[in-house]
């Protein structure tokens, strides 16, 4: 097979496009994949396609060329014999996972596998109830599955104890929320402190301008009043000087008489 994605989920190959090879013709989309428990492998597939899916047909993992992100490429005979799925293939999803304490852990809810090979990475589980929904998804090696029966799987119970996780849950998502709010309170406190003294800033630039301002006016005021004050005293000098003045008496010259 072709060099494919590290790992690829169950869940995300269910309902994808499975298309013949040769003539690269729809055949139908996957319905469920074949697992084998005892090995963790994918050995096969089931697809539908029709009115309702009711037209069912089955390839062997020889038979699969490629695991694509949008498609998979299968050899197809349309002349073939349909094949019967094996009775050791089994589909663990919503299995209970216990562990050899006795004790129930979660359950079942996806796997990993390889598409170049079809090995099982991991199972995906999640804790029971409202602790799924709360704690997120946790990995669980194919390597730690000690049984396997038509609804129950049995795990170390060391290994339940302290499982690596997968996904995130709500417990994860809200404190992360929490956190951030939290931040960008904090932030937005900080910027608001900025913002606080910079009026402040503006305000006492604006108040100074303002005094200034104000006592340029005072002054251009002060010199137009004291010119107002100089003029009428000027205009009392010129006229003391009109009035005070005495006519000056000019006799006129008669004309010599005649000897």
């Amino acid at each position: 097979m072709n060099t494919q994605p590290e790992s690829v989920r169950h869940s995300e190959v269910l309902n994808r496009l499975v298309l013949d090879r040769r003539t690269t013709e729809e055949v139908g989309r996957v319905e469920q994949l074949w697992l084998n428990p005892q090995f963790h492998q994918v050995v096969g597939l089931t697809c539908k396609s029709g009115f309702l899916g009711g037209n069912k047909r089955s390839f062997t993992w020889a038979q699969i060329e490629t695991i694509g992100n949008d498609s998979i490429l299968v050899n197809y005979d349309p002349e073939g014999v349909e094949l019967e799925k094996p009775e050791s293939v089994v589909s663990l999803i919503n299995h209970e996972v216990w562990t050899d304490a006795g004790n129930k852990v979660g359950k079942v809810v996806d796997y990993l596998f390889v598409p170049q090979t079809g090995s099982v990475v991991s199972y995906l589980f999640v804790s029971s109830g409202w602790r799924g929904v709360l704690d997120g998804v946790y990995l669980l090696p194919f390597t730690a599955i000690a049984g396997v029966g038509s609804k129950r799987v049995i795990v170390p119970d060391a290994i339940a104890q302290v499982p690596q996780q997968y996904a995130e849950g709500l417990n994860q998502k809200a404190n992360k929320a929490a956190e951030f709010l939290k931040e960008d309170l904090k932030k937005t406190q900080t910027d608001w402190e900025v913002i606080k003294r910079g009026a402040q800033n503006i305000t006492e630039q604006v108040k100074d301008t303002t005094e200034k301002v104000t006592n340029v006016a005072k002054e251009k005021l002060s010199e137009v009043q004291a010119k107002e004050q100089d003029a009428p005293q000027v205009a009392d000098t010129v006229k003391t000087i009109d009035t005070t003045a005495e006519p000056v008496q000019i006799t006129p010259e008669l004309p010599e008489s005649p000897k």
